[in-house]
């Protein structure tokens, strides 16, 4: 039947409210792409944090026969988290319980904590989960469990099919069901008998079918996620224990996930790694059957084409240069929870494989500075040749699995496809122990031919895999819609008719992602592919793998940095198709989202495996949008900034009077009128702080030595807010803390005119803000001798904007200041608690470990509130597009206990944001420093 969407929407928003639904062209399209290289535009776009939410969705969806799709992270390879109709995506704040048990050896976890997290919570009791994908630090349980996701160690052993406990689902047909909690258990067979029923009958059916149990042991002695996970009618005959493992690998098409118990595993203490190098492929795969043992935690194949790949590429060991072609590697590596079994183990590694000969000895390291550059070898490999494929070219990531015995001629085969079908780039990488082999190839899909020719490569992948090894078609990534037509010839006409059984058993009216897993669209692989138009040096190195998403300040308020890259795509494919009518259009539509509210904080550029910035790219957009007035006022402020930032400061001073005399209400419509006539007027903040001002210094003494200090925009401009315990500014604490040290204080005349340029640059012009920074590196090197003096600056993002214009002397932040000469010279009385706040420019700088340094020499306890990354204030943008600030921070306040009452960081306008949302002051570290050691 047809399906009125608008109706659908409607109903939607009056049962879960307007900001939690959305069918905006616009934001439908940016919410069409996951990891795979599919793209799907759903009709409405619904955001839930709670089960009561997915209940009423999944209410109006029954009424109306709209098909509903599932979505966690988004990281997923197959296809399997995009979908028409309603794409149900976990909420920014909901699903993110963590439960450990009182012995550790269970862990509760709501469905959107990401699986890094989950980790980190049982870091501290020696265990972990037991999945360990690739994505772990972007992918979320619910993804994790949808998927039967494993990874490097985890192989058979310890996936979520094997340390599954329970789990909280709601099914199509809106009944809740804990399958760990009796009552819950004892409800839903009274409610739902009939599909107990039926579940039984089917393992039962099986079991009692020895040709088919055989069958389906067999697929699943190695890994498999290609089609459902019906060993569980094997291994199980209990209905609950059924639904627990079928749920397993399901990708959202039996039911809801809410939260899942597991088995936690254990986290070894110790580990050490070592590469043997083999002269081929054959002799590698060899030596795979003899570690396949208790001692060996990983071991991870590169074949030739993967080496050549990394050779010379940073952080890559020098020696792979050297290697002869056609050579292979095998990553060992062992655990162990004491040193002396670790060396047992390791010696036992080299003694299995002693018979083959390698290219050079074999020798395990347990320094993670060694053996972490191993590892960065099999990491790098994803994102070299992602960010390095040709400009138009999507980048896909496929695995297969095999018998340990087929895997060197199965190397070979896959390797003779390539070059088949015109893939020669294609490398194999990938989980030997588990023989599972991934290939990466980097296809252009810009015509019909392309997707034939991939089409072809795939069928023949397919006889391959399936035909002559009876091998795995998806081992760990899931089934979606790229596996999705080779589910019945890997598997067979009765085992099919099993998982269409499970299908309808779990949701008889196919209104669960449909298409995926089971689909009767051959073609289904090869449709709905997404174009990648060349937009951009930015835009074209995104491989849209949503990593970036976690830090991204503004995922929570409209868009995450590949939801931008995605939308800048398709205005692009308009353009190009000629319909520039509807390029100009969506240009329009999408500005504010994709443009006028991305904090440029960069942080994306940390999470993307290809170092792409889409914080410098929307710098760059922002150009065209500057206006001839508006490029004349950034002129006059670069030219006049001296007296610009004086009249600021004395601005907020009045403002702050204003304030104190008319109250809230008056002093923000005085401000709303302002804006009405000049953008430039920023929103009202109760919060906001009073002007800033320099600070005198004492003459200099020449017995003493000197320190060339220059107070940053923020820092001078704002002063303290209402709330700030302290009335002094951050440059008075600053020269005051320099010269209790003993130090003699230089600060330039003309301080009030110099500037980094970030205000300039983050509006997009560049040229202001290069001169200004060229300007500002000039007066510093004057002042220093040349850098015989140290230089200080005293904001974080002003010394990370400096440095990336190639001082001609050495530009120290304060903090590092601070934390190298001041902390060992002084005597320090401790605080009792405080928060502090590790934000974008101190992540970019890696200076994370000073922060703290500083924070833990002054205080007994310190709390970092979890997930937040960035303020979200941007330099300035803060004034004027306050909801990034709000989004950003919008838990910041319950994530800091009652009795703590201080907050830190080092970046004067960061402060304010946080001191606005948080309700506690947040000052300068240097203002902890001064007070504890007075």
């Amino acid at each position: 039947m047809s399906i009125n969407y608008q109706t659908v929407m409607d109903e939607l928003v009056v049962v879960l409210g307007k900001d939690a639904v959305s069918n905006d062209p616009v934001r439908r399209f940016a919410w069409s792409t996951d990891a795979s290289y599919f793209r799907i535009v759903p009709e409405i776009v619904v955001h839930a944090d709670n089960v009561e939410q997915v209940k009423q969705t999944l209410t109006i969806a029954r009424n109306h026969q709209a098909p509903v799709t599932y979505r966690a992270a988004g990281t997923s390879l197959s296809g399997q988290a995009i979908g028409e109709g309603i794409l149900l995506i976990l909420g920014h704040d909901g699903f993110r319980k963590i439960e450990i048990s009182d012995d550790a050896n269970l862990v509760t976890l709501g469905t959107a904590v990401i699986g890094a997290d989950a980790n980190a919570a049982l870091k501290p009791l020696n265990k972990k989960i037991g999945p360990d994908p690739a994505t772990l630090s972007a992918c979320k349980i619910g993804g994790i469990v949808a998927n039967n996701a494993s990874g490097m160690c985890c192989g058979t052993a310890q996936n979520s099919y094997q340390t599954i406990k329970s789990a909280k689902l709601v099914f199509a047909d809106g009944t809740e069901l804990d399958t760990g909690c009796e009552q819950s258990k004892a409800a839903f067979a009274a409610s739902n008998g009939d599909m107990l029923k039926s579940l039984a009958d089917l393992a039962q059916m099986t079991q009692n079918n020895p040709t088919l149990a055989a069958r389906i042991n067999k697929k699943f002695a190695i890994k498999n996620t290609t089609g459902y996970s019906i060993n569980a009618l094997v291994d199980y005959s209990e209905p609950f224990d059924l639904i627990n493992h079928l749920i397993v690998g399901s990708e959202g098409t039996l039911a809801f996930v809410n939260e899942v118990t597991y088995h936690t595993v254990e986290e070894a203490k110790c580990k050490a790694s070592a590469l043997a190098v083999f002269f081929n492929m054959e002799d590698a795969a060899k030596a795979v059957p003899p570690l396949d043992i208790h001692e060996v935690a990983a071991v991870e194949l590169l074949d030739w084409a993967s080496i050549k790949a990394v050779t010379g590429k940073p952080g890559m060991p020098e020696w792979l240069s050297e290697l002869p072609q056609g050579a292979a590697i095998l990553l060992i590596e062992c655990r162990a929870n004491d040193s002396e079994t670790l060396n047992n183990y390791t010696q036992t590694v080299v003694e299995k494989i002693a018979h083959i000969q390698t290219e050079r000895p074999i020798e395990f390291s347990d320094d993670p500075a060694v053996f972490g550059e191993y590892w960065a070898m099999r990491s790098g490999l994803f994102p070299i040749i992602g960010g390095e494929r040709a400009k138009g070219t999507s980048v896909i990531i496929e695995d297969v699995a095999f018998e340990l015995p087929h895997l060197a001629q199965a190397a070979a085969d896959l390797t003779e496809l390539f070059h088949k079908h015109g893939y020669p780039e294609g490398v194999i990488y990938g989980h030997a122990l588990a023989g599972n082999f991934h290939f990466i190839i980097t296809p252009t899909f810009s015509s019909e031919a392309d997707i034939q020719r991939f089409h072809d490569f795939m069928q023949d992948v397919a006889e391959m895999v399936i035909n002559k090894y009876d091998g795995s078609m998806k081992a760990e990534h899931g089934t979606g819609r790229a596996v999705a037509p080779f589910v019945e010839m890997e598997w067979g006409a009765d085992a099919y008719t099993l998982m269409k059984q499970i299908k309808h058993i779990f949701d008889p009216t196919n209104l669960l992602n449909p298409g995926v897993i089971l689909n009767d669209d051959t073609e289904i692989h090869v449709k709905n592919i997404k174009p990648c138009p060349v937009v951009d040096d930015y835009v074209d190195r995104c491989i849209e793998c949503g990593f970036c998403e976690k830090t991204c300040p503004t995922s929570a308020l409209n868009f995450s940095p590949r939801q931008r890259i995605a939308t800048l795509r398709e205005i692009e494919r308009l353009e190009q198709s000629g319909d520039k009518q509807a390029a100009e259009q969506m240009r329009a539509d999408a500005k504010y989202d994709v443009i006028d509210t991305c904090a440029a904080c960069q942080l994306c550029t940390i999470a993307c495996p290809v170092d792409n910035s889409m914080g410098n790219l929307v710098r760059k957009l922002r150009t065209p949008y500057i206006t001839t007035t508006e490029q004349k006022v950034l002129d006059f402020q670069a030219k006049h900034f001296g007296a610009v930032n004086q009249v600021i400061s004395t601005g907020f001073d009045a403002l702050d009077i204003i304030h104190k005399v008319t109250g809230d209400g008056v002093t923000k419509a005085i401000m709303d009128v302002g804006r009405k006539v000049s953008k430039e007027v920023p929103y009202w903040n109760p919060d906001f702080p009073k002007g800033g001002k320099l600070a005198k210094t004492a003459p200099v003494d020449p017995s003493k030595p000197s320190v060339v200090y220059f107070p940053a925009c923020g820092g001078r401009t704002f002063g303290p807010t209402p709330k700030d315990p302290d009335n002094r500014t951050l440059p008075e604490v600053v020269v005051t803390l320099l010269e209790r040290s003993g130090y003699n204080v230089i600060t330039p005349d003309n301080t009030r005119s110099l500037c980094c340029g970030q205000m300039w640059e983050s509006k997009g012009d560049f040229k202001n803000a290069d001169a200004k920074r060229d300007e500002l590196i000039d007066a510093l090197a004057e002042l220093s001798d040349n850098g015989k003096v140290p230089v200080v600056v005293d904001a974080l993002s002003c010394t990370y904007r400096a440095l990336t214009g190639n001082p001609k002397v050495e530009l120290l932040d304060l903090v590092e200041f601070m934390h190298d000469e001041l902390l060992p010279k002084m005597q320090i009385t401790k605080k009792s608690s405080i928060t502090l706040h590790q934000g974008c420019s101190a992540r970019k700088m890696k200076l994370e470990p000073k922060l703290q340094g500083i924070a833990e020499a002054c205080a007994e306890q310190i709390v970092e509130p979890e997930g937040v990354y960035c303020c979200g204030y941007a330099g300035e943008k803060g004034l004027y597009k306050p909801e990034i600030n709000a989004s950003a921070l919008r838990n910041i306040k319950k994530l800091i206990p009652t009795e703590t009452k201080e907050g830190y960081y080092a970046n004067r306008m960061c402060e304010v944001g946080l001191t606005q949302h948080s309700g506690i002051p947040y000052r300068h570290l240097v203002y902890l420093l001064e007070e504890c050691t007075r």
